[in-house]
């Protein structure tokens, strides 16, 4: 306790009984001044007019005990004038302290703010640190291997080393484009652009393929996966079927690599209710690794962070698959969460809320699973791949302005008849179609080119009577993934889109579906 509140608390009868003796024995002719001592003292120390209020205490036992000695009216009345005097300098006295107090507490919450400001900055500043560390750890290493391996392949006397350091780059090279589509997912997310898409898609294919990638790595680490679909999740479902695979991949590879060799995996998915048009499905994957502990789950499905940096520095990763998976969940209207105790493994479970497609309610059988290996059986792919000569008689105009985009793309379509024209800029190839409107049955637009980009030539392009005929298909090829930049290419004219770098998968399936024999 303030000593000011000890001296308010315990001196105010003493210091009252004091004044008025002195007024009573020594007859002051104005004997109310007196008071405005211990009302004014009692106030500064204190700031507010509450609790025994020991100023006007005061003023009120000397304002009595004058009252009853002289019986003096013209007293009385001086008594009242300045009893209204002393009272309105109690209440701004008071008021003033309290808006000093005040102010004090602004100040102090305020600089109380500024350092949790400071600390937080600093706490993000350092994630971000660590975070860039290990981006440009997981950047460089598939892009050393891609270089050490170019530089063995061109080195290497037999075919089968050539073949071998060509694997190895393609292997790096998926790699690093995983990474890069992290951080653009990250930055989607944080940016609020996040954004699914709704097709029909077959569930069980969609499975196969994620667990054809996942084969791979269980293989490598001896690891046995075990799967439990349940047969009432429907064959057709609607949604999207790539991000849903994106959520089960990095659970599936988060487990793999945070269990040891001959580990066990388990992967499960069921209903967990339904109505006629809407399902909600439950995904659990459980693994017998490293397990998490609370103080590690806290932190999981944070950005830029995984449980602990030693975690980072032996395992490896960008920290972002939990974040973006979470976000992905969400949009899906469901959510997620871990069951884990450290050294004992880890169950991640998940919700998703589905829509029934009409073409085929049947449900579906779960996939076969290779019970040496856990290598998973599926079905060959019947869009991968082209056909010798499948589009034979068919040309297209190529508009791109790398040269080695265009070479590349040249020598994967060598074999399928295709004739390709080539055109460096948007300009070149608005003069090509113009001079020979009728020539070409498909163009592949690059976006960004000089002299004039592959929008505004589409624009150009549309405004020629093949283009207004609507006969000419015009497909964008971008970096630039977002929804907003392929709504621009749509907006522009063109009639779909290809992301760098190109999935020939994809390549061929837009090649059928515009090159057609009608």
């Amino acid at each position: 306790m303030k000593w000011s509140k000890i001296i308010y608390r315990f001196s105010s009868i003493p210091v009252t009984v004091l004044a008025i003796a002195i007024v009573y024995f020594f007859k002051i002719p104005n004997p109310m001044m007196i008071l405005i001592i211990p009302v004014v003292l009692f106030t500064y120390l204190d700031g507010y007019i509450s609790g025994t209020l020991s100023g006007s205490t005061a003023v009120l036992y000397s304002a009595y005990f004058f009252f009853i000695a002289t019986s003096d009216i013209a007293a009385t009345e001086k008594l009242m004038t300045i009893l209204l005097a002393v009272s309105s300098i109690v209440i701004m006295v008071g008021k003033l302290k309290a808006r000093d107090r005040r102010t004090i507490v602004q100040l102090k919450e305020a600089q109380d703010e500024l350092v949790r400001k400071k600390d937080n900055a600093e706490e993000i500043s350092q994630i971000k640190s660590e975070f860039l560390s290990r981006m440009s750890h997981e950047i460089r290493t598939p892009i050393n291997a891609i270089f050490g391996m170019t530089a063995i392949g061109k080195k290497a006397k037999s075919v089968e080393q050539k073949n071998q350091a060509l694997y190895k780059i393609g292997e790096a090279s998926s790699h690093l484009l995983g990474v890069i589509n992290d951080v653009l997912d990250m930055a989607k997310i944080e940016a609020n652009k996040l954004e699914l898409s709704s097709v029909e898609y077959n569930f069980e294919q969609m499975l196969q393929k994620v667990l054809t990638v996942v084969g791979f790595q269980l293989e490598e680490k001896k690891q046995r996966l075990t799967v439990n679909v349940n047969e009432n999740i429907p064959r057709f479902l609607i949604g999207d079927d790539q991000r849903l695979a994106q959520v089960i991949t990095n659970l599936l590879s988060n487990a793999v690599k945070f269990t040891p060799e001959d580990g066990e995996i388990r992967f499960d998915a069921f209903v967990v209710s339904e109505s006629e048009k809407d399902c909600e499905l439950c995904i659990e994957v459980t693994d017998s690794g490293i397990g998490i502990s609370d103080e590690q789950k806290e932190r999981l499905f944070s950005a830029y962070e995984q449980a602990e940096s030693e975690i980072s520095r032996r395992y490896g990763g960008t920290g972002l698959g939990l974040a973006i998976s979470k976000r992905i969940i969400e949009l899906m209207g469901g959510d997620i969460r871990t069951e884990s105790e450290l050294g004992k493994g880890a169950r991640f479970i998940f919700t998703v809320k589905v829509r029934r497609s009409d073409k085929d309610s049947r449900t579906m059988p779960v996939p076969d699973v290779n019970d040496e290996n856990t290598r998973i059986l599926t079905e060959t792919d019947p869009a991968s791949g082209a056909g010798i000569n499948e589009f034979a008689g068919k040309r297209m105009l190529l508009a791109e302005d790398i040269e080695i985009n265009r070479e590349i793309l040249i020598t994967l379509l060598d074999d399928t008849g295709l004739a390709i024209d080539c055109a460096k800029n948007g300009e070149e190839a608005l003069a090509m179609i113009g001079a020979h409107p009728e020539k070409y049955d498909i163009v592949f637009m690059d976006v960004q080119m000089p002299v004039m980009d592959g929008l505004e030539a589409s624009r150009r392009i549309r405004l020629m009577p093949v283009g207004l005929q609507g006969k000419l298909p015009i497909i964008a090829m971008t970096a630039n993934v977002f929804k907003a930049d392929i709504e621009k290419c749509l907006e522009a004219g063109m009639d779909d889109h290809l992301g760098k770098p190109l999935d020939m998968d994809k390549v061929f399936e837009i090649l059928r579906k515009y090159l057609k024999k009608e």
